[in-house]
C-alpha cells in the first residue's frame, strides 16, 4: 500500500503518503495512546488509510482533521469517527474541488507520481463527503488515558483550521498554521490579520517542539525564525505555479520518501 511510517517517539509516528511530491504531502500522525489512538490529517487518500493503520494498532482510532483541504481530507470518509472545527463541517461534507482546493494551479502541476500512480487523473480525482461526527474547538481536552491533547483553534489558513498541544511534553501539531515552508495566507477562505494573530499566539505558546502539516518536524528556535520571516513579508507562497517552475529543478526527485523521524531533536 502507499504509505510508509517513521517512529517519531514511543507515541507518535510519521505516516507518509507514497507518490505524492514532497512539497505537497501531507503529514500523515498516528498518536497512539491507552485508550484509543489518534490520526491527525489523512492525506490524499490514493490508498486506504484505514486499512494501513489497522495493521498497526488494535486500538479505537478517532480521526482529527486540523483543515478540510483536499491533502488533508482524502481519507476521512474511512473512519467511523471523524472530528474536526464546526467552520470546517460543511465542506467535509460537501467537498467541491473549489472548495477542497483541488482547482486551478494544483490541477496543473505535477504533485502525482506517474509511476506509483498511473490510473491518476486531475480531471477525476476528488476528495470523497466526510461529515464530522462530532466537533473540536477552542479548549476542548482529547485525553488518550495515558496523554491529552489540548485543542487551539489556529484560523487564518483557513477558518477552522485547529492545532494539537501536549502541555506536558511542550508538543504542538499545528497542521498548516504553521510548516517549515512557505506559507499559504491568500487562499479563497484564508485571512492575513487573522493569520498573524495565530502566528503570535503559537509564538507565545510556549511550544519546544512543532509537528507540522508538511516537512519535517522543528524546534523553538525555527518556529521563530519562521513567524518573523512571515512578519517581514518573506515568508508567504504567492503564485504557487511560478514558484514550481522556479523550484522544480532544484527539488531532486520529488518524489522521494523522506525520513523525517530524527528531524525534531
Amino acid at each position: 500500500m502507499g504509505y510508509k511510517r517513521y517512529k517519531i517517539s514511543d507515541a507518535v509516528s510519521l505516516i507518509q503518503e507514497t507518490g505524492v511530491a514532497n512539497f505537497m504531502r501531507c503529514n500523515i500522525w498516528h498518536v497512539e495512546g491507552r485508550d484509543y489512538d489518534l490520526v491527525i490529517d489523512t492525506g490524499m487518500g490514493l490508498d486506504s488509510l484505514k486499512q494501513w493503520v489497522n495493521r498497526h494498532t488494535n486500538r479505537p482510532i478517532k480521526a482529527v482533521v486540523t483543515h478540510s483541504h483536499f491533502d488533508h481530507s482524502g481519507c476521512l470518509h474511512e473512519f467511523d469517527e471523524r472530528l474536526g472545527h464546526p467552520a470546517e463541517a460543511d465542506i467535509l461534507a460537501n467537498p467541491l474541488n473549489e472548495r477542497t482546493l483541488f482547482t486551478g494551479s494544483w490541477t496543473r502541476i505535477g504533485i502525482i507520481d506517474p509511476r506509483q500512480h498511473p490510473e491518476f487523473s486531475p480531471e477525476s480525482y476528488h476528495v470523497q463527503a466526510a461529515p464530522l461526527t462530532g466537533y473540536l474547538d477552542e479548549g476542548d481536552v482529547l485525553d488518550l488515558g495515558d496523554s491529552a491533547y489540548q485543542i487551539l483553534h489556529l484560523p487564518g489558513h483557513s477558518p477552522g483550521s485547529i492545532g494539537l498541544y501536549d502541555v506536558k511534553k511542550r508538543a504542538l501539531f499545528s497542521g498548516d498554521a504553521l510548516y517549515d515552508g512557505e506559507l499559504l495566507d491568500s487562499l479563497y477562505h484564508s485571512d492575513k490579520s487573522t493569520y498573524l494573530q495565530t502566528l503570535e499566539r503559537i509564538e507565545s505558546l510556549g511550544a519546544e517542539v512543532f509537528h507540522a502539516g508538511h516537512y519535517p518536524s522543528f524546534g523553538k528556535d525555527r518556529m521563530q525564525q519562521l513567524i518573523d520571516s512571515y512578519r517581514e513579508g518573506n515568508n508567504s507562497l504567492g503564485d504557487v505555479e511560478a514558484w514550481y517552475e522556479e523550484n522544480r529543478l532544484s527539488m531532486g526527485d520529488m518524489f522521494a520518501d523522506q525520513d523525517w523521524s530524527g528531524s525534531h531533536v
